[in-house]
């Protein structure tokens, strides 16, 4: 069954909304030392929204995969950008591994629904190949002519 755009809409606003909270609440309760904030710049702020209106464009790619990674990806844009508003433009990064790595649930929230969105992205290309070649033709034709 395919599901319409305004039902996708729900399967990227519901994983983004609960994973930015469970990134809050973490962020929150777990202490971080002063040197494991990352200052986060305008440029950053713009390019993260640009991210999220484009995985609200998602809805429109006929697949629940792909909404469901592009909630789980802005799910962590939205976790880092409401932190960095609310620590003046630094973003916390409560876990760490070793004195090495340091990261916060936002970055794996970002990570896994970005590799996710991809990979549904391929499934659905592949899913729809004749469409695009016959796009393709129809491109073409209107050059040469």
């Amino acid at each position: 069954m395919r599901e319409r755009a305004s039902e996708r809409l729900f399967l990227v606003v519901g994983p983004a909304a609960v994973l930015a909270l469970t990134d809050l609440a973490v962020k929150a309760t777990v202490a971080t030392p002063p040197w494991d904030y990352h200052q986060r710049s305008g440029a950053w702020v713009v390019l993260s929204v640009a991210v999220l209106f484009g995985s609200v464009g998602l809805v429109f790619v006929p697949s629940a995969a792909v909404a469901v990674a592009a909630g789980v990806m802005s799910g962590g844009v939205i976790g880092n950008l409401v932190s960095a508003r609310l620590d003046g433009g630094r973003v916390p990064n409560p876990l760490t591994v070793g004195n090495a790595l340091a990261f916060n649930l936002a970055d794996v929230f970002f990570l896994v629904g970005n590799s996710a969105l991809m990979a549904a992205l391929i499934v659905v290309t592949f899913q729809n190949r004749e469409r695009l070649h016959a796009f393709r033709r129809r491109m073409r034709s209107r050059v040469v002519a």
